[in-house]
């Protein structure tokens, strides 16, 4: 039961709407970049309480003429939004832009509209939010107003428009299931269905950077000012993940007929973001790749999802391990960014040689980085441990598709990758490491915003048990 007297949801759009809007006034009334920075992580921490203090209720609400829920699914995932944002813009140096303000009014926006997509449960509601979501991380990467970040800002857009196309396509499809009574025929209701269904799940990958919609992402994310991929990679593309768990629920009498779409994007995202990084030498390209990797692995609780839902342990599992491998994705990839985003400032690159060379060491480095790299591989305790034990063990359920005869298939490919990924992670870890003295002090946000994702990860892969009463 919520603790608060008022709706939850539309106290948390209230507040990320207000802040957002009121970067742009503090420009004006002469507030300093960095005031504002403080003020924008205070906004996003007073989300934070309002949802941690207001567990899922399940209820669907009407928050300014939307369909709105905080459910299971949306609950955790919001946490990891939020959590994600924080870390982003903790690592935001003010003097590495003259937009800071306008950056920072984007990315609570951006937060905002990840928010509220994966709380929506009609079609309007959808589209709005994924609009919303599409514009404010254009702006984000393009507003470091470097060259490699316009370059990445106009590689995004163009794949976000076809997102976004895709995305409408599958919904005006997905309509006519809301109403079955009208067609009347359930030969032709399964196929407009599969249809939706398939124009969604496209659009997601997209979107999240899946295989074999992956192109842009070592593009995007490997060129990109590490601060603000740190905020995009670990907190406004989570609401994406929410949305296709919420699809192939509602759509759960069909989604089994897009088992095959689902495992080709998860073994496909797998082998591409465990294998193309061995060949890398640029740390920021490797974990770029990675975050296709990551997606395989989310795909896995996906594919399990859309054919569980007449066994519910398995259905539960696959909750669980998308929800965890989430929250730890969030963590890692916002805290590891942040970090790069550090030794960038000192070492004038990001190539394995370059990072050797550097004296951008620090304690704090030191223990971040091994903190992230091993969550991100899914070393025990930490979130991304728990979330892909969840997802093996989901997966590792006698369900249609997922055996070759007596064998886990997916489960083995998903360990190899994890094996894999082991050797490019360290690589990165001992060139980081290896040497030097320390060159920051305290005033290095990056760093400090590194290491708190650090703090938090452990943190919560300790108790993460806890979380799962709420899921």
């Amino acid at each position: 039961m919520a603790l608060l007297p008022v709706d939850q949801v539309l106290l948390i759009f209230s507040i990320l709407m207000g802040f957002s809007l009121s970067m742009p006034l503090a420009e004006m009334l002469g507030v300093d970049k960095r005031t504002s920075k403080y003020i924008s992580i205070a906004g996003l921490l007073i989300a934070l309480v309002i949802v941690l203090i207001s567990p899922p209720s399940g209820s669907i609400n009407m928050v300014s003429g939307f369909l709105s829920n905080v459910d299971a699914i949306s609950y955790p995932i919001a946490i990891a939004i939020l959590l994600g944002g924080i870390i982003g813009i903790m690592s935001l140096p003010v003097e590495a832009t003259d937009s800071a303000h306008p950056y920072l009014s984007m990315i609570l926006m951006g937060v905002l509209a990840s928010i509220m997509l994966v709380m929506a449960r009609d079609p309007v509601a959808i589209i709005a939010s994924w609009t919303l979501l599409s514009v404010t991380t254009f702006a984000a990467v393009a507003l470091a107003r470097d060259r490699e970040s316009l370059e990445a800002s106009v590689r995004y857009s163009i794949v976000g428009a076809i997102a976004s196309q895709l995305l409408i396509i599958g919904v005006a499809f997905s309509t006519p299931y809301m109403f079955p009574a009208v067609l009347g025929q359930q030969s032709l209701l399964y196929v407009i269905g599969l249809i939706a269904i398939a124009f969604t799940m496209i659009a997601i990958g997209f979107k999240l950077g899946a295989a074999p919609s992956h192109s842009w992402v070592p593009d995007v994310y490997g060129k990109a000012s590490p601060y603000v991929v740190s905020v995009i990679s670990g907190s406004l593309k989570l609401g994406v993940v929410g949305l296709a768990v919420y699809v192939l629920s509602y759509l759960s009498p069909i989604s089994p007929g897009m088992l095959s779409v689902v495992l080709f994007m998860s073994v496909a995202s797998m082998l591409i973001g465990s294998i193309l990084p061995l060949t890398q030498t640029n740390a920021q390209r490797i974990l770029a790749y990675s975050s296709i990797a990551h997606m395989g692995f989310i795909f896995i609780g996906l594919s399990v999802l859309a054919v569980s839902h007449d066994n519910p342990y398995a259905y539960r599992l696959a909750l669980l391990g998308v929800v965890f491998h989430t929250l730890a994705y969030a963590l890692g990839k916002s805290g590891v960014f942040a970090a790069l985003n550090y030794i960038r400032r000192y070492s004038g690159g990001l190539e394995l040689d370059a990072i050797r060379s550097s004296t951008a060491k620090d304690p704090k480095l030191t223990f971040s980085l091994s903190v992230h790299l091993l969550n991100l591989i899914g070393v025990p305790p930490l979130p991304g441990f728990w979330g892909k034990l969840f997802l093996f063990m989901a997966a590792a359920q006698n369900l249609r598709g997922l055996y070759i005869g007596q064998i886990p298939w997916l489960v083995i490919l998903g360990i190899a990758a994890s094996v894999i990924s082991v050797y490019y992670y360290l690589n990165i870890l001992r060139a980081s490491v290896a040497g030097g003295s320390s060159a920051g002090g305290n005033r290095d946000p990056d760093l400090w915003a590194s290491y708190t994702s650090a703090t938090i990860s452990i943190i919560l892969g300790v108790f993460m048990y806890i979380l799962s009463y709420y899921i």
